[in-house]
């Protein structure tokens, strides 16, 4: 803050202001007075050391001219003598009528530095020494001695200004050490306004108390909300956790329910509508209520979770073959496992029949059998033909005892390229070669207004342009999605200035260039050179990303914030309650997986679950949209549940095409 910044006129003042000011008011008052005052007495105090001069001038010359002969030479060389050794103003002997004798008056020009103001304001009035002179026993005359002052002026004049500049040196140092002890007085309300910014901005930090009494009363009681806040949002966290797990998951096995599974699968065919990538697997456990019968519930219980825990060791042990994995108990003894990005069910069905071999030796004398059936998902796929097709092999499998596996190997073979050498070389192709564009995907509120647009990445592959859902699970697959994100990047500060449809945008990136530091660093170091750009985009980083990676995600998001663009969460889910200190992150919006959305009229828990969801966000300043959900009826569901907004069905090609033109 500059010094003249002080004294600007505005509407508004700072506490740092105002201080300065008051400061300032104190400082010069004493400064001018301290000159002021010490000049006042430095010229009282030569005043009366010239009047004192006089008196004792006067009285030895008074003296001197008592002893001699009053011959009128002698006298007049006398008085010319000690006129011309002194500084005089003027030295008159007068007889005792009042008439000169001798009379020396100082007639020429005095050479003095001081101004004319200063002559006028400090001219100093010393009354002359007066002494008598005599004649054996008479008096002969008076003498009247009176001393030059303009000398005295002169000296009044330097003292003067050695006094200004000593106190102003002073002043100048008094104004650092104010500067400074202001600014440790101060700093404390620095912290409040800080904590004040970060609770705009949904952060709730605290602040060192500090030693000053009133500003440890404003420290204590912003210490206080922010604490309030925060313990709020964990108990709100903690209850919809635990509402969501009873509401969406088996309670004896800890498994997904049948519901949620199935809104699980809707939304993974409704992604397979552009190219299937996943497979179903159905399990049914035979003769298990015999396990009841012949031994104790309490033993069908702990099969029940030897069994999920069976499942859950399978999956883990083959992550390498699939991207994403979703497990569920369908009803008393069956089973689900749905598998996105797979190719080979025979090799996953053939290691799970051996896993269950060995678990079911224990219970030869029971009879049990673990029969599996497993599909691959088609394009055209609905729910019910999907469950229908599995169950039926199932069925199968459970009539025949010496078949412990129904396959349906109904894989669908990509009409592009073959294998992943031809893919990689494709996509990089079109990346090297700019061969881009971009599908729009609306973020818009209830009432029609356009929040954003989501954008979505489309590759020019054999001289047709492809959706990222076509080629997105080999991307993954090839480790390319960071360089699709760099891509994507350019793509849009090439066009972000030409396409009005891209001022309010969303880009979603990618567990790889999250956790690799120099693409990371490259898209913001690269955003820097274009702010505007900047201020107009919002990354979107997956909810289970963020839980996985905490630590890297919040530092991800103080530097978006800290360039100007913004973050949301993605695929908001079951994990959304379990990241610590969301409220600290500054997060723009959150957009709830399309699992919560799928037939939400008719879901009594998910709503529950949804209506704390947008209760939490909206008391942190955060928006929440909701994805892939088309049903007009349950759009006015989640609107009634505190929903913002919904994610639409993306922008024609050719309505977008002829915009442009």
């Amino acid at each position: 803050m500059s010094f003249m910044s002080l004294f600007k006129r505005e509407s508004k003042i700072t506490l740092r202001q105002e201080l300065w000011l008051a400061i300032l008011v104190v400082i010069i008052i004493g400064f001018v007075s301290s000159v002021l005052i010490s000049t006042y007495s430095a010229k009282q105090y030569f005043s009366s050391q010239l009047y004192l001069k006089n008196i004792d001038n006067a009285n030895g010359l008074a003296l001197m001219l008592s002893q001699l002969h009053k011959d009128h030479v002698e006298l007049e060389l006398l008085i010319s003598a000690t006129f011309d050794t002194g500084h005089y103003q003027r030295i008159e002997l007068q007889d005792p009528q009042g008439e000169p004798i001798v009379k020396r008056v100082f007639s020429g020009e005095f050479d003095t530095s001081a101004p004319l103001w200063f002559h006028h304001l400090y001219q100093l009035h010393v009354m002359p020494g007066v002494a008598q002179v005599s004649d054996g026993w008479q008096q002969f005359g008076t003498l009247y001695v009176e001393s030059h002052s303009q000398y005295t002026e002169q000296a009044l004049w330097e003292s003067a200004i050695r006094l200004f500049w000593s106190f102003f040196m002073v002043a100048i140092t008094a104004c650092i050490a104010s500067a400074h002890f202001l600014s440790r007085i101060l700093r404390p309300l620095d912290d409040v306004v800080q904590q004040a910014n970060a609770l705009g901005d949904k952060r709730f930090i605290k602040s060192k108390v500090p030693k000053t009494y009133e500003f440890a009363r404003l420290v204590s009681s912003m210490n206080l909300l922010s604490t309030r806040f925060s313990r709020i949002i964990k108990e709100d966290n903690k209850r919809l956790e635990e509402f969501r797990f009873k509401s969406q998951h088996d309670e004896l096995t800890g498994l997904a329910n049948r519901e949620y599974f199935c809104a699980t699968l809707e939304a993974q065919l409704e992604q397979s509508k552009e190219h299937a990538h996943g497979a179903l697997f159905l399990f049914r456990i035979v003769n298990l209520d015999l396990i009841s019968e012949q031994i104790n519930r309490v033993e069908m219980v702990a099969f029940l979770r030897r069994f999920t825990q069976t499942l859950v060791a399978f999956l883990e042990a083959n992550e390498d073959r699939f991207s994403a994995s979703h497990i569920a108990r369908m009803s008393h003894s069956d089973f689900a496992v749905l598998v996105n990005d797979t190719d080979d069910i025979e090799s996953l069905s053939s290691k799970v029949l051996k896993q269950h071999a060995v678990l079911l030796a224990e219970y030869s004398h029971i009879g049990l059998t673990i029969p599996h059936s497993c599909s691959y998902i088609e394009r055209e796929d609905s729910r019910f033909t999907l469950l229908k097709r599995v169950d039926n092999l199932l069925k199968a499998a459970v009539a025949e005892p010496t078949i412990q596996v129904q396959i349906n190997n109904n894989k669908q073979r990509n009409e592009l390229f073959s294998d992943a050498a031809s893919w990689r070389e494709a996509i990089e192709r079109a990346l090297d070669n700019n061969d881009l564009d971009v599908l729009l995907y609306p973020v818009k509120s209830f009432s029609g207004k356009l929040l954003q647009n989501q954008v979505s990445l489309s590759l020019l592959l054999n001289g047709e342009l492809y959706r990222s859902g076509y080629y997105l699970q080999w991307a993954k697959r090839l480790k390319l999605l960071a360089r699709l994100d760099w891509g994507l990047i350019k793509y849009l500060v090439q066009t972000f200035e030409a396409r009005e449809d891209l001022k309010l945008i969303s880009v979603e990136l990618s567990q790889e260039t999250l956790l690799d530091d120099a693409a990371l660093a490259a898209i913001l170091t690269y955003l820097l050179a274009f702010p505007k750009l900047a201020a107009h985009i919002c990354f979107d980083i997956r909810e289970s990303l963020a839980v996985a990676e905490l630590t890297i995600f919040k530092d991800f998001c103080m530097q978006v914030k800290s360039m100007g663009a913004k973050v949301a969460l993605k695929r908001v889910g079951p994990a959304f309650t379990k990241i610590d200190k969301i409220h600290e992150l500054g997060l723009e919006m959150i957009k709830i997986d399309s699992i919560y959305g799928h037939n939400i009229s008719y879901s009594q828990d998910n709503q529950t679950f949804l209506r704390g969801v947008c209760a939490l966000a909206h008391s942190i300043g955060i928006k929440v949209i909701a994805e892939g959900v088309n049903n007009p009826e349950d759009q006015v569901t989640l609107q009634g549940l505190g929903f913002d907004g919904i994610v639409s069905q993306p922008v024609d090609d050719e309505v977008k095409a002829s915009a442009e033109e």
